[in-house]
């Protein structure tokens, strides 16, 4: 399964597998979401982004403004399967959640972030927000998506280049919220989160604008 919880959920608990962040921040101009001009601090991050292709899958986040003039975010994180393992080709299936994000603005803090698991700490600013979401369920469309009942567990699974792609059904999940934030280096979307047993900030995800 894909990461979908990108901005909200760092634990594994929450997710069968994960693809991770990665790739390094270099020398870009960081960017602060407030230097915008709207009147939303995290404006700056409205749009889409994705991440870099992991073996058949792809994450997509897309980012806007809440309707309610609150200035918070609303988040909707998705996930694309191909056929081909180098996400070229047809889109055989899409995951998704049952519930949006919010991301609640909670100030801005200068954070020490590895974009690398090998790298060094790169110093980030980021704007950090509460990320909560209500009751969900995980999702999956397309085509040719088969529902089926494999080791006790019903899974969707899709056909790909050299096998299947699938992911499990687990249900309802319970609402969650959670400290999260993004930061923008140039092009770059960093998501972190916080890691609630060393209490730190940590890398999530790895984006870039489509």
């Amino acid at each position: 399964m894909k990461k979908l919880l990108a901005v909200l959920v760092g634990s594994a608990a929450a997710l069968l597998t994960g693809c991770g962040g990665g790739g390094g921040g270099g020398g870009s101009t960081q960017q602060l979401a407030g230097d915008s001009g709207s009147t939303s601090p995290l404006a700056a991050y409205i749009g889409t982004w994705q991440s870099a292709c992991d073996n058949h899958d792809r994450q997509l986040l897309v980012i806007a403004l809440k309707s309610d003039g609150s200035g918070s975010l609303e988040l909707t994180p998705t996930g694309e399967t191909y056929f081909k393992a180098d996400c070229t080709g047809p889109v055989v299936a899409t995951d998704g959640m049952s519930a949006k994000i919010t991301g609640k603005p909670d100030g801005t803090a200068d954070m020490p972030i590895k974009l690398a698991e090998n790298a060094a700490a790169t110093n980030l600013r980021v704007d950090k927000f509460t990320s909560s979401v209500p009751a969900y369920t995980f999702q999956r469309s397309g085509a040719s998506v088969q529902y089926v009942l494999r080791d006790g567990k019903q899974q969707w699974c899709v056909s790909v280049d050299n096998g299947e792609s699938c992911m499990w059904d687990e249900g309802m999940h319970s609402a969650l919220s959670v400290p999260g934030g993004l930061s923008l280096r140039g092009n770059d979307l960093y998501s972190v989160v916080l890691d609630p047993e060393k209490g730190v900030y940590v890398l999530d995800m790895h984006y870039v604008k489509k």
